[in-house]
């Protein structure tokens, strides 16, 4: 760290740029697993939160050990999973004394069998002054180093506890750069929840500049692909524009899944009021008949979506493990 701001009380960042050299080595030897899936977008209301907490509910029944951490103010995932008020909801603290402090990074808990939980909420806000403070202070450091060390904090914690986990899902604030930067040099795999209207789109090419900025301290983050939210289930020629938009945009970069997640106002508001993904409301007696059809199709768009970005994952570690066997 620079002199100057050793006496402001900022994070000494040393033990950061030794993860991130030791990370890059593991990247060289090929040892770097790929399992942190970063679930973002530059704007918000386009399904981030819902995704992370389905997808994290797929992938533990399947019998994976899954880390959901929400890197958001908001604390939507103790909504979605029902934890909101208890004992797994800290409000962001262990996401605190993990960045802030130097503490290992520790769930509160389990939302459900295998699903261990790390919850956003207000403290967040301490850890997004100190990484606006970080990002200052490296503007006056000498080597590149230095200057980009800040954007591993989240990095740093998350490799030190990463092998206790087969998936970790990090669930990102829209509004937040440094919150995203942290995510995008942290994680492995980029999935963007996307709408169809210009502002989402906005929202996405807001994500594309910052994975190009990332991906010089994390040369493995690959972009996994873009699963569009909102859409009418039976409005394909919308659908199909709306991909065509979204891979224009992507310059083909990533795959848009084929699998829509459609918009019903009903099951979304019974999912949240019960704090349940729809695949965990499909089995329950006491639903309108109505709305238990609308919360069928939607568990079943969520598990076909599951299905898809394994497969995208699949493909995405066979393609490096080629790429290594040539090298």
């Amino acid at each position: 760290m620079n002199r100057a701001f050793q006496g402001l009380g900022i994070v000494d960042l040393s033990r950061v740029k030794t993860a991130l050299q030791r990370r890059l080595h593991l990247m060289a030897e090929g040892l770097h697993a790929s399992k942190i899936f970063v679930i973002v977008n530059g704007k918000g209301g386009v399904g981030k939160s819902s995704l992370s907490a389905a997808l994290a509910v797929a992938l533990s029944k399947l019998g994976l050990r899954v880390l959901l951490m929400e890197m958001d103010e908001q604390g939507n995932n103790g909504e979605d999973l029902g934890f909101t008020g208890s004992d797994l909801d800290d409000g962001g603290q262990a996401q605190a004394a993990a960045i802030l402090d130097g503490k290992p990074l520790t769930p509160t808990g389990e939302a459900r069998p295998n699903l261990y939980v790390i919850p956003g909420g207000a403290a967040l806000e301490d850890i997004i002054e100190e990484l606006y403070c970080q990002r200052r202070a490296a503007r006056f450091t000498n080597t590149p180093e230095d200057q980009t060390a800040w954007m591993g904090m989240y990095a740093s914690a998350l490799d030190a506890v990463r092998h206790l986990y087969d998936v970790i899902i990090l669930d990102v604030a829209p509004g937040s750069e440094p919150l995203q930067l942290q995510a995008l040099v942290a994680g492995d795999m980029v999935l963007i929840p996307s709408r169809s209207d210009p502002s989402s789109r906005k929202g996405l090419r807001t994500v594309a500049r910052r994975f190009a900025r990332a991906i010089a301290l994390n040369p493995a983050l690959r972009l996994l692909g873009v699963a569009v939210f909102g859409t009418n289930s039976t409005a394909t020629k919308v659908q199909s524009n709306i991909k065509d938009q979204l891979a224009a945009d992507l310059k083909g970069n990533a795959p848009v899944f084929d699998q829509c997640i459609r918009h019903v106002e009903s099951a979304a508001v019974a999912c949240r009021s019960r704090g349940k993904v729809p695949q965990e409301l499909v089995g329950l007696k006491d639903l309108d008949p109505a709305l238990h059809r609308s919360i069928k199709a939607l568990a079943g768009d969520y598990k076909s979506l599951a299905m898809e970005v394994l497969q995208a994952k699949a493909n995405l570690d066979a393609g490096h493990h080629h790429a290594g066997d040539a090298a």
